[in-house]
């Protein structure tokens, strides 16, 4: 079962300003979605990944199916040379150089937790997961 349209909106919307929280079950994960400020002095804010209440460093490196969690984080595929490193190679070593070298045109991949907003962080989910439910939050008068 996968969200609502209307659901994903109103989560969206919880995840639109800071400190907001929402907990998701993801194929028998428990998603903790929570907007963070990135930096100490800075009002710039993001929303984080936590896989069953946790993020590991080791999630960030890993290979192509080494670990299941790393389906629920933003994949980043980032290139080994800048662009602009590369115009400065072809204009030593000429194009056709830069083009068949192997290690010049390499990137590595990492899988990392934080999403520009609530919504893409959402999305996400709802396109890898087979289902995605809404864990209902308990109020504390509940509880007693």
């Amino acid at each position: 079962m996968k969200l609502t349209k209307e659901q994903k909106e109103k989560l969206a919307t919880e995840l639109s300003h800071p400190w907001g929280r929402v907990k998701l079950l993801c194929d028998g994960y428990e998603i903790d979605l929570s907007v963070t400020r990135v930096k100490a002095n800075s009002i710039v804010y993001r929303t984080l990944t936590y896989v069953n209440g946790r993020f590991e460093g080791k999630w960030a490196n890993a290979k192509e199916g080494e670990y299941p969690e790393t389906k629920f984080l933003r994949k980043s595929i980032r290139h080994l040379y800048s662009p602009a490193e590369r115009l400065k190679l072809e204009k030593v070593w000429g194009k056709r150089h830069v083009k068949n070298d192997k290690r010049i045109n390499s990137s590595y991949v990492l899988y990392l937790p934080d999403w520009a907003n609530g919504k893409t962080a959402i999305n996400h989910l709802c396109k890898v997961c087979e289902s995605v439910s809404l864990i209902e939050k308990t109020e504390p008068s509940e509880v007693i």
